[in-house]
């Protein structure tokens, strides 16, 4: 599988970061978490075929992670290709039918032979040919009236059997932390950087049973040269971690 970190700030774009979107590849498909704006566009500047795009999954509702997924649904349905048709899922209840209606009012009308909505709810929401999703709930809107309406996501490539978390967002306490990650082991763990204190989430990552963490989601304090403070952080991790930048690119 390959992953491509395509917006990697926190809640604003900055001078070396966009919004939260991260790519997954695998045999002929692709998949998105999160579609902060400007998603199609870093997919454009890095060649990628959109038609592929078998499905997105939003983590939650905030801007950051979902501003762009007009744009994308737009060139989804302006540049067809045989075959083609993508699903997103949206964790809140509503979200489809508002979406709906400010695409109508954009004049983009939604072709159900290309595009689909299903609301997220926790367990196994998708499964093709080459992944299997989990999604596991998590808090980071806490005084949501309705639960739950964040999520992580846990990405299993058939073809191989590896397994891989993406947390989204987490509250600023870290109790919302995916206890699976302690119990079953993981070959990769893509967690954000901005809402939590190092000091309080660095007993849990020491307990993760990943094989490798890579950041994404990263607050301005660890720009530019607080990157190296980050990774310092993490010195005694039992596994490699690095902190993504847009277009990054990563095997798993």
């Amino acid at each position: 599988m390959k992953i491509t970190t395509l917006g990697t700030s926190h809640g604003d774009s900055t001078y070396c970061r966009f919004n939260s979107s991260t790519l997954y590849e695998t045999g002929a498909a692709s998949y998105l978490v999160d579609c902060g704006a400007p998603c199609e566009a870093l997919l454009c500047r890095k060649g990628k075929d959109n038609s592929r795009i078998r499905a997105i999954f939003v983590t939650h509702m905030h801007d950051d992670h979902v501003g762009g997924i007009t744009e994308m649904i737009k060139i989804l349905e302006k540049y067809p290709k045989p075959g083609q048709h993508t699903s997103i899922f949206l964790p809140e209840r509503g979200a489809a039918e508002a979406l709906t209606v400010w695409l109508s009012a954009m004049h983009i009308p939604v072709k159900p032979e290309l595009i689909g909505f299903s609301l997220v709810t926790p367990g196994e929401i998708y499964s093709d040919e080459n992944i299997s999703v989990e999604a596991y709930p998590t808090d980071h809107i806490p005084k949501s009236p309705v639960k739950p309406v964040t999520f992580a996501y846990i990405i299993t490539e058939k073809a191989s059997g590896k397994r891989l978390l993406h947390t989204g967002d987490l509250w600023v306490d870290f109790h919302d932390y995916p206890e699976i990650l302690t119990r079953e082991h993981f070959d990769l763990l893509v967690c954000e950087a901005t809402h939590y204190k190092q000091s309080t989430a660095a007993p849990l990552f020491r307990k993760t049973l990943a094989d490798r963490l890579i950041f994404t989601h990263i607050g301005n304090e660890w720009h530019g040269e607080g990157e190296s403070r980050l990774l310092g952080l993490c010195a005694d991790f039992p596994y490699p971690v690095a902190a993504a930048h847009d277009g990054d690119e990563f095997e798993l």
